[in-house]
Protein backbone atom coordinates (compact mmCIF):
# COMPACT_ATOMS: atom_id res chain seq x y z
CA UNK A 1 0.00 0.00 0.00
CA UNK A 2 1.72 3.25 -1.27
CA UNK A 3 1.79 6.35 1.12
CA UNK A 4 -0.11 9.45 0.57
CA UNK A 5 1.78 12.46 -0.45
CA UNK A 6 0.59 14.00 3.20
CA UNK A 7 2.78 11.10 4.86
CA UNK A 8 5.94 11.70 2.76
CA UNK A 9 5.66 15.72 3.50
CA UNK A 10 5.41 14.71 7.50
CA UNK A 11 8.23 12.11 6.49
CA UNK A 12 10.30 14.91 5.03
CA UNK A 13 9.30 17.29 8.42
CA UNK A 14 10.90 15.06 10.57
CA UNK A 15 13.86 14.98 8.34
CA UNK A 16 14.33 18.69 8.47
CA UNK A 17 13.99 18.86 12.22
CA UNK A 18 17.91 18.64 13.13
CA UNK A 19 18.80 21.56 10.64
CA UNK A 20 15.59 23.15 11.69
CA UNK A 21 17.17 22.87 15.78
CA UNK A 22 20.39 24.45 13.83
CA UNK A 23 19.01 27.29 11.81
CA UNK A 24 17.01 28.89 14.71
CA UNK A 25 19.91 30.12 16.81
CA UNK A 26 22.39 30.82 13.61
CA UNK A 27 19.18 33.01 11.68
CA UNK A 28 19.06 34.41 15.53
CA UNK A 29 22.19 35.27 15.42
CA UNK A 30 21.22 37.13 12.12
CA UNK A 31 18.29 38.98 13.47
CA UNK A 32 20.02 40.39 16.47
CA UNK A 33 23.08 41.40 14.66
CA UNK A 34 20.92 43.25 11.68
CA UNK A 35 18.93 44.87 14.39
CA UNK A 36 22.35 46.28 16.13
CA UNK A 37 22.99 47.98 13.04
CA UNK A 38 19.79 49.37 12.57
CA UNK A 39 18.38 47.78 9.14
CA UNK A 40 14.13 47.22 10.45
CA UNK A 41 12.48 44.35 10.78
CA UNK A 42 10.72 44.57 7.34
CA UNK A 43 14.25 44.73 5.87
CA UNK A 44 15.77 42.09 7.70
CA UNK A 45 12.76 39.49 7.46
CA UNK A 46 12.71 40.28 3.44
CA UNK A 47 16.57 39.49 3.55
CA UNK A 48 15.89 36.18 4.88
CA UNK A 49 12.99 35.37 3.16
CA UNK A 50 14.62 36.11 -0.59
CA UNK A 51 18.20 35.50 0.35
CA UNK A 52 18.02 32.34 2.55
CA UNK A 53 22.03 31.91 2.54
CA UNK A 54 23.48 31.82 6.17
CA UNK A 55 26.91 32.98 5.00
CA UNK A 56 25.67 34.87 2.15
CA UNK A 57 23.18 37.04 5.06
CA UNK A 58 26.12 37.42 7.22
CA UNK A 59 28.49 38.86 4.43
CA UNK A 60 25.45 41.20 3.65
CA UNK A 61 25.80 42.75 7.42
CA UNK A 62 29.67 42.96 6.91
CA UNK A 63 29.86 44.42 3.77
CA UNK A 64 26.83 47.09 5.25
CA UNK A 65 29.32 47.39 8.41
CA UNK A 66 32.16 48.71 5.61
CA UNK A 67 30.30 50.87 3.35
CA UNK A 68 30.59 48.00 0.51
CA UNK A 69 29.05 49.29 -2.55
CA UNK A 70 25.26 47.70 -3.31
CA UNK A 71 26.99 46.02 -7.01
CA UNK A 72 30.22 44.69 -4.53
CA UNK A 73 28.16 43.31 -2.20
CA UNK A 74 25.39 41.44 -4.41
CA UNK A 75 28.47 39.89 -6.54
CA UNK A 76 30.06 38.75 -3.07
CA UNK A 77 27.24 36.57 -1.94
CA UNK A 78 26.61 35.16 -5.69
CA UNK A 79 29.80 34.36 -5.25
CA UNK A 80 29.63 32.79 -2.19
CA UNK A 81 26.79 31.08 -3.25
CA UNK A 82 28.13 29.32 -6.67
CA UNK A 83 28.97 26.14 -4.37
CA UNK A 84 25.63 25.32 -4.79
CA UNK A 85 25.25 25.19 -8.26
CA UNK A 86 27.58 21.34 -7.54
CA UNK A 87 24.91 20.14 -5.29
CA UNK A 88 22.18 20.05 -7.88
CA UNK A 89 24.10 17.52 -10.12
CA UNK A 90 25.09 15.28 -7.46
CA UNK A 91 21.33 15.08 -6.29
CA UNK A 92 19.41 15.27 -9.42
CA UNK A 93 18.75 11.32 -10.01
CA UNK A 94 17.40 11.16 -7.01
CA UNK A 95 14.57 14.19 -8.52
CA UNK A 96 11.40 13.83 -10.09
CA UNK A 97 11.60 15.93 -13.91
CA UNK A 98 10.00 18.73 -13.90
CA UNK A 99 11.69 22.55 -14.46
CA UNK A 100 8.94 24.14 -12.42
CA UNK A 101 9.05 21.88 -9.51
CA UNK A 102 13.01 21.67 -9.72
CA UNK A 103 13.24 25.73 -9.42
CA UNK A 104 11.15 25.49 -6.39
CA UNK A 105 13.12 22.84 -4.90
CA UNK A 106 16.29 24.41 -6.06
CA UNK A 107 15.14 27.85 -4.01
CA UNK A 108 15.49 25.66 -0.45
CA UNK A 109 18.64 23.90 -1.62
CA UNK A 110 21.12 24.97 1.56
CA UNK A 111 24.09 23.20 2.35
CA UNK A 112 22.32 21.26 4.98
CA UNK A 113 19.27 20.52 3.14
CA UNK A 114 21.61 19.13 0.31
CA UNK A 115 23.69 16.85 3.25
CA UNK A 116 19.97 15.47 4.41
CA UNK A 117 18.89 14.79 0.79
CA UNK A 118 22.11 13.16 -0.29
CA UNK A 119 21.77 10.64 3.01
CA UNK A 120 18.10 10.18 2.87
CA UNK A 121 16.45 10.94 -0.74
CA UNK A 122 17.51 7.53 -2.80
CA UNK A 123 15.36 5.80 0.23
CA UNK A 124 12.16 7.67 -0.29
CA UNK A 125 9.65 5.83 -2.76
CA UNK A 126 9.71 7.60 -6.50
CA UNK A 127 6.06 8.78 -5.86
CA UNK A 128 7.22 10.22 -2.32
CA UNK A 129 10.30 12.46 -3.65
CA UNK A 130 8.31 15.86 -4.14
CA UNK A 131 6.51 15.95 -1.06
CA UNK A 132 9.19 14.66 1.17
CA UNK A 133 11.18 17.41 -0.11
CA UNK A 134 9.14 19.73 0.07
CA UNK A 135 8.44 18.84 3.85
CA UNK A 136 12.89 19.06 4.30
CA UNK A 137 12.92 22.30 2.24
CA UNK A 138 9.80 24.39 3.30
CA UNK A 139 10.30 24.00 7.13
CA UNK A 140 14.21 24.58 6.82
CA UNK A 141 13.26 27.78 5.56
CA UNK A 142 10.45 28.31 8.20
CA UNK A 143 12.76 27.93 10.71
CA UNK A 144 15.49 30.21 9.67
CA UNK A 145 12.18 32.80 9.39
CA UNK A 146 11.63 32.50 12.83
CA UNK A 147 14.62 32.45 14.18
CA UNK A 148 14.74 35.90 12.34
CA UNK A 149 12.19 37.25 13.68
CA UNK A 150 12.67 35.86 17.48
CA UNK A 151 16.21 37.61 17.04
CA UNK A 152 14.55 41.02 15.48
CA UNK A 153 12.35 41.11 18.46
CA UNK A 154 13.52 39.41 21.68
CA UNK A 155 17.12 38.55 20.73
CA UNK A 156 18.57 41.41 22.48
CA UNK A 157 16.47 40.46 25.91
CA UNK A 158 17.78 36.69 25.28
CA UNK A 159 21.23 37.57 24.93
CA UNK A 160 21.46 40.10 27.80
CA UNK A 161 20.17 37.24 30.18
CA UNK A 162 21.92 34.92 28.80
CA UNK A 163 25.42 36.36 27.76
CA UNK A 164 27.42 32.92 26.99
CA UNK A 165 24.85 32.32 24.54
CA UNK A 166 24.67 35.60 22.86
CA UNK A 167 29.03 34.96 22.28
CA UNK A 168 28.06 31.45 20.72
CA UNK A 169 25.58 32.16 18.55
CA UNK A 170 27.26 33.09 15.75
CA UNK A 171 29.10 29.75 15.47
CA UNK A 172 26.33 28.09 15.77
CA UNK A 173 26.30 28.26 11.50
CA UNK A 174 29.52 26.66 11.38
CA UNK A 175 28.95 24.30 13.97
CA UNK A 176 26.20 22.88 12.23
CA UNK A 177 27.82 22.98 8.67
CA UNK A 178 31.09 20.79 10.41
CA UNK A 179 28.32 18.38 11.66
CA UNK A 180 26.36 18.14 8.83
CA UNK A 181 29.98 17.51 6.53
CA UNK A 182 30.93 14.80 9.19
CA UNK A 183 27.87 12.76 9.03
CA UNK A 184 27.64 12.72 5.07
CA UNK A 185 31.61 11.76 4.91
CA UNK A 186 31.45 7.98 2.93
CA UNK A 187 35.04 6.23 2.71
CA UNK A 188 35.19 7.05 -1.30
CA UNK A 189 35.23 10.68 -0.61
CA UNK A 190 38.10 11.05 1.73
CA UNK A 191 40.54 11.77 -0.38
CA UNK A 192 38.77 14.31 -2.16
CA UNK A 193 37.79 15.91 1.16
CA UNK A 194 41.07 15.67 2.32
CA UNK A 195 42.75 17.36 -1.37
CA UNK A 196 39.72 19.79 -1.38
CA UNK A 197 40.56 21.00 2.04
CA UNK A 198 44.43 21.31 1.11
CA UNK A 199 43.09 23.58 -1.52
CA UNK A 200 41.22 26.10 0.13
CA UNK A 201 43.79 26.08 3.10
CA UNK A 202 46.46 27.85 0.53
CA UNK A 203 44.36 30.12 -1.53
CA UNK A 204 42.63 31.27 1.75
CA UNK A 205 46.69 31.53 3.29
CA UNK A 206 46.95 33.68 -0.09
CA UNK A 207 44.45 35.95 1.32
CA UNK A 208 41.37 34.87 -0.85
CA UNK A 209 39.13 33.49 1.68
CA UNK A 210 35.90 34.14 -0.71
CA UNK A 211 37.38 31.97 -3.46
CA UNK A 212 38.95 29.39 -1.34
CA UNK A 213 35.23 27.95 -0.64
CA UNK A 214 34.74 27.40 -4.30
CA UNK A 215 38.62 26.35 -5.28
CA UNK A 216 37.86 23.53 -2.42
CA UNK A 217 34.16 22.90 -4.05
CA UNK A 218 35.81 22.10 -7.10
CA UNK A 219 38.74 19.84 -6.03
CA UNK A 220 36.46 17.68 -4.21
CA UNK A 221 34.12 17.10 -7.69
CA UNK A 222 37.09 16.33 -9.79
CA UNK A 223 38.76 14.04 -7.60
CA UNK A 224 35.68 12.38 -6.14
CA UNK A 225 34.97 8.61 -7.70
CA UNK A 226 31.42 7.61 -6.67
CA UNK A 227 31.40 3.98 -5.09
CA UNK A 228 28.95 2.61 -8.33
CA UNK A 229 32.48 3.96 -10.70
CA UNK A 230 34.75 2.42 -8.32
CA UNK A 231 32.95 -1.50 -8.39
CA UNK A 232 32.82 -0.88 -12.11
CA UNK A 233 36.78 -0.43 -12.47
CA UNK A 234 37.73 -2.98 -9.77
Amino acid sequence: MHKSQLSYFIQGIRAAVPTMLGYLPASLAFGVGGSSMGLSPVELLLISFFVYAGSGQFLILASLQLGTPIVTMVFLVALINVRHLLYGPIIERYIPPGLKTRLAKAFYLTDEVFAVCYLKLKDIAPEGKTAWHFGLGIFAWLSWLTGTAIGIFAGESITRSFPLLGQTLGFSLTAMFVAVTLLTIQGPMVRALLLAALSSVIVAALGWSTVAILVGAAVACIFYTPQSQQVQHG
